[in-house]
């Protein structure tokens, strides 16, 4: 996975949960091939309300580029 300057992102508390949930309707078919530590991470941001931090919103998008 690759590094990600996290001062970079200018996406809104709002804005980061909405892409994260974008992110999960496009993998979410795709959990039986990835790690337990990354469906278990998948299954916690869907799970929460909260806002996603900008580091769990990286993540995201480096599962959604490994599986896509």
């Amino acid at each position: 996975m690759s590094y990600h300057d996290l001062s970079s992102c200018t996406l809104n508390a709002e804005e980061r949960r909405e892409e994260a949930n974008r992110i999960l309707n496009m993998i979410g078919h795709l959990s039986e091939n990835m790690t337990v530590k990354e469906q278990d991470f998948c299954e916690d941001i869907m799970d929460e309300n909260d806002t996603v931090s900008v580091k769990q919103l990286f993540w995201l998008r480096d599962i959604k580029d490994k599986y896509l």
